[in-house]
Parts: C-alpha cells; sequence; structure tokens
C-alpha cells in the first residue's frame, strides 16, 4: 500500500531543529515503514519558505515540498491508498478522493491548547470548522493516548461533522461501526541518528544533571515553572534549561524567573541529533507543570522524546505520559506544590539503585510504548483491514 503523510511542519532531514508535528509526522512514516508500507511525506512550501529564504536544501528521500492548494492533485496523481493527516491545519486544502481512505490523525488537543494562550489568534468557530471538516473526511481517526478516545468520539459525533459528510457525498459515520473507526497511535519518537535507546551510563558521576526542556510559552508547561525547582538546586543537583522561544507567546510573558538562579541555561533551538544528545548528557529529565484540560489530554513530545531516549521524569501528575510513567517507574510523578514529594525525587535520583530502576523502566517504556514499529502496530493492521473491505 502507498501511504502519503502530510506534515504541518518540517521533518528531520533538513538540518534544522524540529517540532512536535514534524516529529510526529516522521514517526508515523517510520512506523508504517516498518509494517511494510510504502511511505511518502510533504511538508508545507510555506514553512520551508520560512525557514530557508535563501533557497531550501534538497528534501530528503520520500519527501516532497508541497503548496497545500496543490495537495488533492498531488494525492490523486500520486496513487495513494491511503492520506494521513495530523490535526485540522490541512483540512480547507483537502476533500475526498475516489479510492483514497483519509485518516485523522488526532495528535494534539490544539483547541485546548488555544483556550489556553494569551496570545490571541484565530477565531474558535473556524478552528472548530477545521476539525470538524477534518473528523468527516476522516475513514478513520488515530488518537496520540488512550485519554483521548473519547475525545475523538466527540467529535466524530457532533452534528456538523455529519453535515459536513452530507455535502462531499459520503456516507453517514454513525454506525455500529463507528468506535472501530478509532485508534490508538501513541508517540512514535524515531530515534536521533547515531543514538540508541540506551543513554551513556553517568553512573557515580555528580552533581546530578537535570535537564528542562521546552518552548518558552506562556500558555504551555513553563507558564508554571514552580519555585519547588529550586528543591532540586538545593540538593545539590544541577539544574540546565534549554528554552527557546516560540510563537505562543514572547519569552517575556513567560515566569521562567521562577526557575532558581542557578540554573545553568543552553542556547537553542538544537537540531534532532544534538537535542537527544543534551537529553542523554542528562541522569533525569523534569516536566512539571500546572494541571490543566489541554496538559490533561496532552502526549508531551519532549516527555516522549525523553522515555524514547532512555531517560527517566519528574514529570506532572496529570497527562497521558504520567500514565506511562506510572506503568513503567520510568521516573517520578509530582504534583507541583507538593513540596515533601520534590523532596523525595531530589533524594532518590541521587540514589544509584533508584535511578537505575528508573532508567530501566524508561528504556523499557522506550521499546514498548514509543518504538515506531510497536506504536503503529495496530493502526497498520487496522489500515490493511479498511483497504480490503
Amino acid at each position: 500500500m502507498r501511504v502519503l503523510v502530510i506534515s504541518n511542519d518540517v521533518i528531520p532531514g533538513f538540518g534544522v531543529p524540529v517540532a512536535a508535528p514534524g516529529l510526529r509526522a516522521a514517526g508515523i512514516a517510520a512506523g508504517l515503514r516498518s509494517h511494510g508500507f510504502d511511505v511518502d511525506i510533504t511538508v508545507p512550501v510555506g514553512v520551508i519558505e520560512q525557514l530557508f529564504p535563501g533557497g531550501a536544501p534538497p528534501a530528503p528521500e520520500t519527501v516532497s515540498i508541497v503548496d497545500p492548494r496543490e495537495l488533492v492533485s498531488f494525492i490523486s496523481d500520486g496513487g495513494y491508498t491511503a492520506v494521513v493527516f495530523s490535526n485540522a491545519n490541512m483540512t480547507p486544502h483537502l476533500q475526498p478522493v475516489a479510492g483514497v481512505l483519509f485518516v485523522f490523525d488526532l495528535f494534539a488537543p490544539k483547541l485546548l491548547e488555544a483556550l489556553a494562550s494569551p496570545a490571541g489568534g484565530r477565531p474558535w468557530q473556524e478552528m472548530v470548522a477545521e476539525k470538524e471538516r477534518g473528523m468527516a473526511l476522516a475513514d478513520m481517526v488515530w488518537v496520540n493516548g488512550r485519554r483521548k478516545l473519547g475525545y475523538a468520539l466527540g467529535w466524530l459525533l457532533r452534528t456538523s461533522v455529519e453535515q459536513y459528510r452530507k455535502e462531499m457525498g459520503l456516507a453517514s459515520l454513525v454506525d455500529a461501526g463507528l468506535i472501530e473507526r478509532i485508534t490508538l497511535v501513541e508517540m512514535p519518537v524515531p530515534l536521533p541518528e547515531g543514538l540508541s535507546h540506551v543513554p551513556p551510563d553517568r553512573a557515580g558521576q555528580e552533581p546530578i544533571r537535570l535537564g528542562v526542556a521546552g518552548y518558552a510559552q506562556a500558555w504551555s508547561s513553563l507558564d508554571a515553572v514552580h519555585p519547588a525547582h529550586r528543591q532540586l538546586v538545593d540538593a545539590g543537583h544541577e539544574l540546565h534549561a534549554l528554552v527557546p522561544p516560540h510563537w505562543g507567546g514572547p519569552a517575556s510573558a513567560t515566569p521562567t524567573n521562577h526557575l532558581p538562579p542557578s540554573t545553568i541555561a543552553h542556547g537553542g533551538p538544537l537540531r534532532y541529533t544534538p537535542f537527544g544528545q543534551w537529553i542523554q548528557s542528562m541522569d533525569a529529565m523534569v516536566d512539571v507543570f500546572t494541571p490543566s484540560a489541554e496538559r490533561r489530554f496532552a502526549m508531551i513530545t519532549r516527555s516522549a522524546v525523553s522515555l524514547r531516549l532512555g531517560v527517566p521524569l519528574l514529570h506532572g501528575v496529570d497527562s497521558e505520559v504520567a500514565d506511562i510513567i506510572r506503568a513503567y517507574d520510568a521516573g517520578w510523578v509530582l504534583d507541583a506544590d507538593d513540596e515533601d514529594a520534590w523532596r523525595r525525587a531530589a533524594q532518590e535520583v541521587a540514589d544509584p539503585v533508584q535511578l537505575a530502576r528508573k532508567r530501566a523502566g524508561a528504556q523499557q517504556a522506550s521499546i514498548e510504548r514509543f518504538a515506531p514499529s510497536r506504536a503503529l502496530a495496530d493502526a497498520a493492521k487496522a489500515l490493511r483491514e479498511a483497504h480490503e473491505r
């Protein structure tokens, strides 16, 4: 089967830093290829022009740079059996193509992100319409984490979705097989070039190195950088921060001043392999945040990458990643306001036996939950079955 994965962003291979959408697209492609699919990827021309104003480098093999307005003809001319598109960014440019299965990859709760953003942005109803149109196009829906199964079903059952399908000449979605259209596809994380899921052993090296990584954006986790982080430094550990700016809000709007003054700051963003090397230079990563509706549904990419690289996490209590950490004993799940929990974690991360156990849990989660071949196993099977029907 020939499959096209439509990325909303640049993917690894262009020699520039990548964000979550591009990594998701690359992971899906890698996972499908591991199950025998012939997979191409498209990247929007506007993104490439912005990143390379002086001219784009050659695209990686199997990757095409496409104007979104030409996606339908690209799909029709390419002889694809299925098309996978993440979130709803490209849905204004898509329409049904005879003989082609469409898969809506419900990657992130983008509308919940938008609600939490102080930066304004596009009108809410415009974003809702894009999501509904994406659901209407979908023969199948993939969800990034178990918590989004109900979230996806709620979108599929909206009356506007049925109306869009009628306008497109498609049959109703609401039948006995509705739930079978939804497949769990947890975050498939391709390993950075030259790295494995087993990080270099830092046993016995002092001080303990703890990393904080993420865009400086006022609506995400770094608006909740908690004063309790100081306990990690007070315990004698080094706290390293990699916090490049992001379109979600200026760095000045993000209270990163809550990080202890002794935090070691690193410039960024980094390309994917150096980012992976930076993570693996840490004994553990820290991603603790104030719970919110968006965080509750989020498979936080930087934390998924950390686990894929075999590095345990100090993580907030309420996210998809928190559930995985608990299941694999791959780190410490902390309430941002629980100073006793911070204190215990600061002590345990310095205990070689405890840290080795958490590293082993992270490495097991890497293989069983984040390896692309494992993450796409059910989706690959469902895609073949849908094609054969």
